[in-house]
């Protein structure tokens, strides 16, 4: 499309957007999302941003794409907590953005062996080594970005329902395509369907690529049964272009290059299909950036017009009389029950989802607890001197701060948990632009969903107070006299057998049964101390146990008791607002059905050329939609 074909068609968008916004009675047109589209259109480079579910291989395939293998980690498919922006640059270099997502941030350069350590979580802890993360922003010379193309990493999202879902959407907001990425092991699961449905809710094009061709011979059978459930359920999608690819080809390729082999570089190249796949991206995406923004805008202006034209049917129907009319008030006073029943049933299940994320909190702290006592009693059993119990109360006071951490981890868990099943549950019985909103106010009111701040330490915990020392009792006559007696019952058997070895000398047996007498009070009173000390030590213990199951259950039960009591908000939120709705337009139909014959005729004919009129914008909008690429030999 040429300069001036791309001008006209992007006058003929802006002025059906103001057509759709009269339509609608919106003052501004299309809303913020719309303008948002607009404004985007010449921002600069392509950004594709590829989503999948773990260990599906999306950064397998930007590092082969970019043809720097080892660029990305592969395992931060798996415990990635941020997205990484991969674009051209004349020298690699990566920088970390601290901040809030969408907020102020600041930028700090780091060395591109050090990406995992910002955008992976620790595999032990599970938890992000630096919390104040937002994003990373790498830059390197490869050919394939030259053209002005920025591959966006997103975290592996098990299933594409879990907490990381939610920074994959996030991470759509900036995207122009998508790059859909799944493998050869299974066909298409209900909820990656799910996920592009909603995913794509402002985006147009859609590339999706099969991985890992060189680990799964049967790829080709799962490829097709993969291209037929899209058929089925995102329709709208049925001739986007797919691609088979694998990025340990291409890594053989660059490795075999570097050895002098280019003959074998152009075979696991030509076999692996990444150069065919980097060449479409660029063809498609990066040379038609404002074709391709021009067809997300249209996208969002046909998601404005598809319920408006759905509405002006509904008013036609009543406005026409009859049995139609009567129908679709009836229909609308059954939805209005049903929700309301659907309602109690949704607070039930929440009460018993709650009463389960508790249990299961509770008992993951009981053994988190159990554990801690018996590393502390084996540690203590296996003293044998004083001064290996000193350390016990630093000891003891780390792990309580472990037990917390694991507390807190297992509550972030948990509460996001029984927010996005409480969400999917409602979403699922309203659907459509209700379910959006349902989302959204859930999403709003869901603890723990914010970045707010750390759950806080009580204050008996943070400041375990220790138990005052056992009275020492091995002072003073009565304690020398008791160490004393068994000590020369000793010394006398010893300097006896001695005086008759060394026939009636007495120096020598007298020195040596002092000596034993001397060594047997001594240690009987270490092994005195030793016992003091152990029973101070299981009595902190024992204290300190205490005080975690006494200050603990109570946080856990609180925290998920206010969780379950703001969701039973929300969903009061959702049923009022979805109710009031509903009986607006219950109050317009009934009203238009009331109506003198020659008004319901007037209005009739009014609904009738309002659908009319909008139907004439879908038509059009589906005229204005830049046509669809060159999309290569793709998968075969």
């Amino acid at each position: 499309m040429n300069d001036t074909d791309r001008a006209a068609r992007l006058q003929a968008l802006t002025d059906l957007l103001y057509e759709a916004a009269a339509e609608a009675g919106v003052e501004e047109p299309g809303g913020a999302r719309i303008l948002a589209e607009t404004e985007a259109l010449h921002s600069g480079s392509a950004v594709i941003v590829c989503v999948g579910e773990k260990k599906r291989g999306k950064s397998s395939l930007i590092n082969a794409l970019t043809g720097c293998p080892g660029l990305l980690p592969v395992d931060i498919d798996v415990a990635s907590s941020v997205h990484v922006l991969v674009r051209y640059g004349e020298r690699p270099e990566a920088l970390v953005h601290r901040g809030p997502e969408g907020g102020p941030s600041r930028a700090e350069p780091v060395p591109l062996e050090r990406i995992a350590e910002f955008a992976a979580l620790d595999p032990e802890t599970q938890l992000a080594r630096h919390q104040d993360v937002s994003h990373l922003d790498v830059s390197v010379p490869a050919e394939v970005l030259r053209p002005g193309l920025v591959l966006v990493d997103t975290p592996g999202v098990g299933g594409l329902v879990s907490g990381h879902a939610q920074l994959t959407m996030a991470a759509l907001r900036r995207a122009d395509a998508l790059l859909f990425v799944l493998d050869g092991s299974g066909e298409l699961t209900d909820s990656e369907l799910a996920f592009l449905e909603k995913a794509t809710d402002r985006i147009a094009t859609v590339v999706f690529v099969l991985t890992k061709t060189d680990k799964y011979l049967d790829w080709r059978e799962v490829l097709e049964r993969d291209r037929v459930l899209v058929r089925e359920h995102a329709p709208r999608y049925a001739d986007a272009p797919w691609f088979a690819v694998s990025a340990a080809e291409e890594e053989d390729a660059v490795a075999a290059e570097e050895a002098g082999d280019p003959e074998k570089a152009a075979r696991l190249r030509a076999s692996g299909g990444c150069g065919e796949l980097g060449s479409a991206l660029v063809r498609m995406i990066a040379e038609r950036a404002v074709d391709v923004r021009m067809g997300n805008v249209a996208q969002v202006i046909h998601g404005e017009l598809v319920p408006l034209a759905e509405q002006a049917r509904r008013m036609l129907t009543a406005a026409s009389g009859g049995t139609e009319g009567a129908a679709e008030v009836e229909r609308l006073q059954e939805t209005l029950a049903r929700e309301k029943t659907e309602g109690a049933i949704w607070r039930k299940s929440l009460a018993k989802r709650t009463k389960s994320v508790e249990e299961e909190i509770q008992l993951a702290f009981k053994r988190s607890v159990n554990d801690l006592r018996s590393a502390a009693g084996d540690e203590i059993a296996k003293a044998r001197r004083t001064a290996e119990r000193t350390n016990l109360p630093e000891s003891l006071e780390r792990g309580v701060r472990a037990v917390w951490a694991e507390l807190e981890a297992a509550l972030e868990v948990g509460v996001r948990g029984l927010v996005e099943e409480t969400g999917r549950e409602i979403e699922a019985a309203l659907g459509g632009a209700a379910a959006a909103r349902a989302g959204q106010d859930l999403a709003r009111g869901g603890p723990l969903t914010g970045g707010g701040p750390a759950l806080r330490l009580p204050d008996r915990l943070r400041d375990l107070k220790r138990p005052a020392p056992t009275a020492h009792d091995q002072q003073g006559p009565g304690a020398f006299l008791e160490r004393s007696l068994l000590a020369w019952s000793g010394g006398s058997v010893v300097f006896g057998i001695t005086t008759v070895i060394t026939g009636g000398a007495l120096l020598g047996p007298l020195m040596m049964g002092a000596g034993v007498i001397g060594a047997l009070m001594t240690r009987r009173r270490r092994r005195g101390e030793l016992v003091r000390v152990r029973g101070d030590a299981r009595r902190h213990l024992s204290q300190t146990v205490a005080e975690l199951t006494t200050e603990v259950p109570p946080v856990v039960k609180g925290i998920v008791a206010d969780a379950s009591s703001r969701l039973a908000g929300s969903i009061t939120l959702v049923l009022e607002e979805r109710e009031t709705e509903l009986r607006a337009e219950l109050k317009e139909l009934r009203a238009v059905l009331a109506q003198e014959k020659a008004e319901r005729t007037r209005q009739a004919a009014e609904s009738r050329a309002r659908q009319a009129r909008i139907v004439g914008l879908l038509d059009r909008l589906r005229s204005l939609v830049p046509e669809a690429g060159p999309t290569g030999r793709g998968a075969q």
